[in-house]
């Protein structure tokens, strides 16, 4: 039996958090990144925390009466048909060379963290300092939605870096 969809789309925003990032959802007409922007002022997760950042979703939902045995409601979860990069709103990229020449004991595990996973990082301060690896797909916006860097920028970087 096929059965008629309709797709659904989300603004995933992610807020400092005591071990992992605290998340929020929200509908949105469209991938539109300057009403997510705006939108994300409108969040404050625990401890007064202010996303630095978000990504798009897209699901898809069947398109049928609500589920019932008679005594309870099932709700149908919709299925993730798209992702987008992460959008940093805001904060400052380095590089592993760049945070090397600091030359600060207090990023060696910062370092050492890059070296291992990801040698191109963003520090955000929207609210608690916060540093993310910063992947091809990412970006980084500004106030109005612009997006001011791109993840792709440094993947000349990252081969270089891979192939030491």
């Amino acid at each position: 039996m096929k059965v008629q969809t309709y797709e659904k789309h989300f603004a995933v925003f992610y807020s400092p958090g005591t071990f992992f990032a605290e998340t929020s959802n929200r509908p949105i007409d469209s991938w539109d990144i300057g009403k997510a922007v705006a939108m994300s002022k409108e969040i404050t997760e625990r401890h007064n925390a202010k996303p630095y950042g978000f990504r798009f979703e897209t699901y898809v939902y069947p398109q049928m009466p609500p589920l019932s045995d008679g005594e309870r409601e099932f709700k149908v979860e919709g299925q993730l048909l798209r992702r987008s990069g992460l959008h940093f709103l805001g904060g400052t990229v380095w590089t592993y060379h760049q945070v090397r020449q600091r030359d600060d004991p207090n990023d060696s595990i910062l370092l050492s963290n890059m070296l291992s996973h990801c040698p191109i990082m963003v520090e955000n301060r929207n609210s608690y300092l916060s540093t993310h690896a910063f992947e091809s797909g990412d970006c980084i916006v500004d106030e109005t939605g612009v997006v001011r860097e791109r993840g792709t920028d440094y993947d000349d970087y990252r081969k270089k870096f891979g192939d030491r």
